[in-house]
Order: structure tokens, then C-alpha cells, then sequence
């Protein structure tokens, strides 16, 4: 798995923005972005990301996707909980939502067949 890939799930999974993974490594967004899309850092940089993310320069080494989800799920804590519980809003918000758009497309139906 290429370098920027492997920034990119891990900043996930660890539940940062691009903007955070910035500020904690004392760099832009923008710096985050363009490593993440072509890969290309320095040691100093990429050893700074790999630490703030929480892993070894040998498990980011061994990282890949096959194993992503397996063998570095990250620990609880209340970060992950409150995560879970955001994630937990927003599925069922995203439900109420989808209920609604199909209601309003019976309502639509219902008046275009009236104009008729």
C-alpha cells in the first residue's frame, strides 16, 4: 500500500480531519493533503505523522488493507465512544431522511397525476 494511502486510512481510522493530523504535526492541510495524494514526505515529517497517529514506524510498515481493520482496530476510549455514538446519530438521521425524501416523492406523484 503506497505511503499517502496509508496516512490517509490511519488519520481515519483515528478519526481525524486533514486539518487536525495539520495542527498536530505543526504543518498545513494543504501539506496533508499532497502527502496523502502523491505519497511523497520526508523520514522527519512521516515519522512525526506515524507517531501523532499512534503506531510504530514497524507496524506502518506492515500496514496494509487487508489487515487495516484486523489487526490495528484502535482501543476504546471515549473519543471512539463518542465516535460511535455520532456515527449512531447520523445513521439514523440519515434513515429519517430518506423517509422523508420518499414521502415527498409520493407527495410530487400524487400531484403531477392531480395537474393531469
Amino acid at each position: 500500500m503506497l505511503v499517502g494511502k496509508k496516512i490517509k486510512l490511519l488519520r481515519t481510522l483515528k478519526g481525524l480531519t486533514q486539518d487536525e493530523l495539520a495542527d498536530k504535526i505543526n504543518k498545513t492541510r494543504a501539506l496533508v493533503s499532497h502527502i496523502e495524494q502523491t505519497g511523497k514526505v520526508n523520514n522527519y515529517t512521516l515519522a512525526t505523522i506515524i507517531k501523532v497517529l499512534g503506531f510504530s514506524v514497524e507496524d506502518f510498515e506492515k500496514f496494509d488493507e487487508k489487515n487495516s481493520l484486523k489487526l490495528y482496530q484502535l482501543p476504546e476510549n471515549d473519543e471512539s465512544s463518542i465516535l460511535k455514538e455520532r456515527i449512531e446519530h447520523y445513521q439514523k438521521e440519515n434513515k429519517a431522511l430518506k423517509e422523508l425524501i420518499a414521502s415527498q416523492k409520493k407527495i410530487i406523484t400524487i400531484l403531477e397525476k392531480g395537474k393531469k
